[in-house]
């Protein structure tokens, strides 16, 4: 195994991103942040102001993660079915942890990135599990103010897999590990970060 830089797509503003999206969860949860968009303004929405009862069918698959630099971020929900899926309560895991060592410093750039500039990202993720298997994921995170002492921000994600997942609910095998094999990068209203490159695992 070794490592090689991948540079990210740009995946234009949100409106004209929806037709990347590969997953129920992770299209409906990008649409139902463009209305949230819409609706503001174009004003990024504080944590505090998001209403879940918007995301009713997208819940189970959801994720709400607080970023602190450099380096947490600290589950605070993760819904059933994902959790069903990796074998874990995520809540109070750190998401750098189930990154390979050599990559956390740009999975916590990614992080940061979606926060501080912002911006939106859709990634396919390669899931590793106990017992040797792997799945492909899709994942779509997008920012949120954080007005909590020591947060820096929120993302709130859509988490589902790609291929047919029902062994994984049922025989439960762990999350190991996960290795970014596509990214995107959308743009919210405020660009994005053209240099920002992934680091990616090969053969």
């Amino acid at each position: 195994m070794g490592w090689t830089r991948l540079k990210p797509n740009y995946a234009g503003a949100l409106k004209d991103a929806i037709e990347r999206y590969r997953t129920p969860a992770c299209r409906m949860l990008a649409n139902g942040f463009l209305s949230m968009l819409d609706e503001a303004g174009g004003v990024i929405p504080q944590k505090n102001d998001l209403n879940l009862q918007n995301f009713v069918a997208v819940i189970p698959h959801l994720a709400l993660v607080a970023v602190t630099k450099p380096d947490k971020c600290i589950y605070r929900v993760a819904g059933e079915r994902l959790k069903e899926r990796v074998g874990l309560n995520l809540a109070g895991r750190n998401y750098y942890d189930f990154v390979p060592p050599e990559r956390r410093d740009v999975a916590a750039r990614a992080m940061h990135m979606v926060i501080d500039t912002p911006c939106a990202v859709r990634a396919e993720i390669q899931q590793s599990y106990s017992g040797g298997s792997a799945l492909m994921i899709e994942a779509t995170g997008f920012p949120l103010k954080s007005s909590e002492p020591g947060i820096d921000g929120f993302i709130l994600f859509a988490d589902q897999a790609i291929e047919p997942d029902q062994l994984y609910h049922e025989v439960h095998p762990q999350l190991r590990g996960a290795n970014v094999v596509h990214r995107d990068l959308i743009d919210l209203g405020f660009g994005v970060d053209a240099d920002f490159e992934d680091i990616v695992q090969t053969e």
